[in-house]
């Protein structure tokens, strides 16, 4: 956009050149073909880029690309409105317009397909249970940490202000389980991740959530309030950080989204709508994979439910072999905080999707 901006003024510069070298020659000549100079089709090129931009805002453009335009529009303007101006510089200044129209156009967020969002849970439901109202309608059970850990301390789910309307407070804990989900369903090629985060705690181990643990793919904050995703692919296990500390600070709500694609090897964090860190294949070999890897099966031979806000379930981390029972409330892997707006896409979402997300979810 800053080199179709520079570009204006110097096609009216060019353009110009010949028509004051005439003037000084034929004066009266050039007059003349000044004041028949159609500018009819350019000044309403201009009123329709004027309406358009006036009313764009950062919701569905970028601040920069409508900056830009609107500079760009003045250029115009100014270029044509210039004393013995030429049909041909008003042609190219209407070539031009059309081409930054074009450009602006194009820059517009897109909006995230519908059927894209596999859950969503708004924790508006101040119940036992939340049901999402993306295309997996599967039904989140508000669950007390196990006694096993926490003893009589062990508390359910509580829900309180939020970011948009209520949200889910998690502590001793406390997490929701979602059963009868098919596995295959959130194994895809792409993967996105979009939730708002108060943590209580800074903490290893907050986690947001989990399907399988590292096995197949969590999310969670780790050391430093950095946010940390975990993932399995064909080709090896990926465990990656956005490498800012402080991302999501004790106390204040943050929204974060990680975007995994195995089409084009890449996976990103973004902290409040800016995209912060993208690591690909040279940095972590196994998002050369093509695939995740499948669903894990437990020992048990029972599929796990996707939890949010632990890693697992009690039954299965005591079936580990290196894990020292009793497990102490301090060495349990779970969230500490509130958690507003869990969203799970099966794409990789844009930058410009992410931002029109977060614009919209803000408070």
């Amino acid at each position: 956009m800053k080199r179709l901006f520079n570009s204006i003024f110097v096609v009216a510069l060019m353009a110009l050149i010949p028509a004051i070298t005439f003037t000084s020659c034929k004066e009266e000549d050039n007059n003349d073909q000044s004041a028949n100079v159609d500018k009819t089709e350019l000044t309403a090129l201009i009123a329709e880029c004027e309406e358009l931009v006036n009313a764009a805002t950062t919701d569905d453009y970028p601040a920069e690309a409508i900056a830009t335009f609107k500079s760009t529009i003045e250029a115009v303007k100014t270029a044509a409105n210039a004393g013995n101006v030429t049909q041909t510089v008003i042609n190219n200044l209407l070539v031009q317009l059309k081409e930054a129209k074009a450009t602006f156009e194009q820059s517009a967020y897109d909006a995230i397909p519908t059927d894209a969002l596999l859950l969503e849970y708004t924790f508006d439901e101040a119940g036992t249970t939340q049901t999402s109202t993306g295309t997996q309608k599967l039904v989140a059970t508000a669950m007390a940490g196990p006694a096993e850990v926490f003893g009589s301390a062990a508390q359910a789910p509580q829900f309180i202000e939020g970011v948009k309307g209520t949200a889910a407070y998690l502590n001793n804990g406390a997490y929701f389980a979602i059963d009868n989900y098919t596995e295959s369903t959130f194994l895809p090629q792409e993967l996105s991740i979009s939730v708002w985060v108060n943590p209580e705690e800074v903490r290893a181990g907050n986690y947001i959530i989990s399907l399988n643990y590292w096995n197949n793919w969590k999310f969670n904050l780790q050391n430093e309030s950095k946010p940390f995703f975990t993932v399995a692919t064909a080709d090896g296990v990926i465990d990656a950080d956005n490498e800012t500390v402080e991302s999501a600070p004790a106390g204040k709500w943050t929204h974060l989204v990680v975007t995994l694609s195995l089409k084009n090897h890449t996976l990103s964090f973004y902290v409040n709508g800016n995209l912060t860190k993208t690591w690909d294949a040279s940095g972590k070999p196994a998002l050369a994979a093509s695939a995740l890897a499948p669903a894990y099966v437990p020992a048990s031979g029972q599929k796990l439910p996707m939890l949010i806000g632990c890693a697992t379930t009690y039954e299965e981390a005591a079936s580990w072999d290196w894990v020292t029972l009793p497990i102490q409330p301090s060495g349990w892997d779970n969230y500490v905080g509130s958690i507003d707006e869990l969203k799970v896409y099966n794409i990789a979402l844009t930058a410009g999707q992410i931002s029109k997300l977060y614009n919209a979810e803000k408070q």
